[in-house]
């Protein structure tokens, strides 16, 4: 009588660069990576900043996240080839058709004076040099990270306006639900919320997309940064979105709060009976603790408010942090309701 024994699942070769990174392959991709950048050279110049990716990532705050992408994307990459490593590398000269489709996407782009497709045939290139040098299996590992370097591409301001405004009114239409709910006097007109600390525009810096953005990019990284299931990165990716949404929903409200908070402040102080603002660290007119004037306490209020200022942006940060806890928070959510039954070898097996 004989005992069903297991059969071990055939263990994956550990990704080794110094066997796949011959002084042959490397020179290979040292020529097509410059060629790469020769031909996107005027979104890439780093010398003076007057590439246009590089250029937005400095100056516009909506982007900065840019210039993490790129090494985003090479985490995801090193980590996706840890979890499932080709056995070799196989070039396949069908990756060309990508890099002529791009480059004549490109100069299509470029005839008809629409730059944004010819931005993005950047992915193409890339992921057909992938093909290209190092073979369909290869491909099939490295492709989410070429599609991650979308997150870098500044979008087209139409296309980003686009969103911005439906996202502008929806933060408007919450903050005076929940004000209203707690009997906070609030009326609303468009995307402007009249407070009795006075008017309170949503402006496109508050509509989120910048967060949205940022945290999807993130969203998509920490799916792929570890070994999960199909079905869970998806979940992550897709829940990202709403979570991103939620934080900067709160966000507008906690503004809108201080606004009212600060101005009732204002007014006690006015009245001789002042109340937290003795002892609340002063951030305008110079460091310290309390505010001492009416007029101190106005222009801390017009600093939360104003979009260029440090301290309006700490608000996005600190919702950035806050969105990262509940994305971590749901991944515990999801190892304790589903892992804890799953044993390492079904979890390799359901691996994307």
């Amino acid at each position: 009588m004989s005992a069903e024994r297991d059969v071990p699942e055939p263990v994956r070769p550990e990704w080794n660069w110094n066997r796949v990174l011959t002084p042959r392959a490397v020179l290979r991709l040292l020529v097509v990576a410059a060629l790469i950048v020769w031909a996107y050279w005027a979104y890439l110049n780093p010398i003076d900043l007057r590439g246009y990716w590089l250029a937005t990532w400095s100056h516009n705050d909506a982007w900065s996240h840019g210039f993490l992408i790129p090494v985003m994307a090479a985490l995801i990459a090193h980590y996706r080839l840890k979890e499932r490593a080709p056995p070799r590398i196989e070039p396949w000269v069908g990756g060309l058709v990508l890099i002529l489709a791009g480059g004549l996407i490109r100069v299509w782009s470029r005839l008809i004076m629409i730059s944004y497709p010819g931005e993005v045939t950047f992915l193409l290139v890339v992921g057909g040099a992938v093909l290209w040098l190092l073979g369909k299996r290869m491909f099939r590992v490295l492709w989410i990270a070429v599609a991650f370097l979308w997150f870098m591409i500044p979008w087209d301001p139409k296309y980003y306006e686009g969103l911005a405004l439906p996202l502008q009114r929806m933060s408007a239409v919450f903050v005076e639900r929940v004000l209203s709910l707690f009997g906070v006097y609030v009326v609303r007109s468009g995307n402007v919320l009249e407070l009795d600390s006075g008017p309170l525009n949503i402006a496109e810096a508050c509509s989120g997309l910048r967060l949205l953005v940022a945290f999807v990019a993130l969203g998509v990284f920490m799916a792929y940064l570890y070994r999960r299931p199909l079905w869970e990165r998806l979940v992550i990716m897709a829940s990202s979105i709403p979570i991103a949404v939620l934080c900067n929903f709160i966000r507008v409200l906690l503004m809108a709060v201080a606004s009212d908070a600060i101005y009732y402040e204002r007014q006690a102080l006015e009245k001789g009976h002042p109340g937290w603002s003795t002892w609340f660290p002063r951030v305008t007119g110079g460091w310290g603790f309390g505010y001492q004037t009416p007029e101190q306490l106005e222009q801390f209020r017009t600093n939360v408010l104003d979009p260029s200022s440090a301290l309006h942006q700490s608000f996005g940060f600190l919702m950035l942090g806050l969105a990262f806890v509940l994305l971590y928070l749901e991944l515990g959510f999801i190892d304790r309701l589903f892992v804890a039954d799953e044993g390492p070898a079904s979890r390799a097996a359901g691996a994307a």
